[in-house]
């Protein structure tokens, strides 16, 4: 798994309440106020249902639910103020999580769209040797479950590697030309 279990059921949570009776989750637009624009359908996980339209949660909306979730749990930082997150930390705890859990930072990338892999190694505040060693780690997880090879990988004929013994070959699809020594 790329995420935590913990991560994981709250992704499955929120996905399983705005799923439709098809099990999709529906496409719709959402408005962007930083660049004044309406944004094209796509599958939002943080919508509601008005009637028979679904609509977009606001992003103060979510700042509000945030604030109020925050202040009844009465979580503090280190200094004892209340914690405050914004929804853009969300993003970062999800890429630092599955980065740290094996994710490749290239793939991470594109899921957070960013154009250099610099910006999605700082924005999951990981160093590069974590994240390799993360990878590893997810290969290794992956290579033990599965079941190991009857035999080894099967050498050239003669002990020669990279040659498939002749039984093994493909059948030839044309007929060889025969080169024939000239005599004077």
């Amino acid at each position: 798994m790329l995420v935590s279990p913990e991560l994981a059921d709250v992704l499955s949570a929120v996905v399983a309440r705005v799923r439709t009776a098809d099990g999709t989750v529906p496409a719709i637009p959402s408005y962007d106020v930083g660049e004044r624009i309406w944004n094209p359908p796509i599958p939002l996980l943080f919508q509601y249902v008005s009637g028979d339209e679904h609509m977009a949660l606001t992003v103060s909306f979510i700042r509000k639910a945030l604030d109020e979730t925050l202040a009844v749990s009465r979580l503090t930082d280190t200094a004892g103020a209340p914690l405050r997150f914004q929804p853009l930390d969300f993003r970062r705890i999800f890429i630092t999580d599955a980065v740290l859990n094996g994710l490749p930072p290239h793939i991470a990338q594109v899921i957070a769209s960013h154009k250099d892999i610099h910006t999605t190694m700082g924005y999951a505040a990981i160093y590069p040797k974590d994240a390799i060693a993360a990878h590893r780690a997810f290969l290794a997880r992956r290579r033990a479950l599965r079941p190991a090879p009857a035999r080894g990988i099967p050498r050239g004929h003669a002990g020669r590697v990279g040659r498939v013994p002749w039984p093994l070959r493909a059948p030839q699809t044309r007929p060889r030309r025969v080169r024939t020594r000239l005599r004077k």
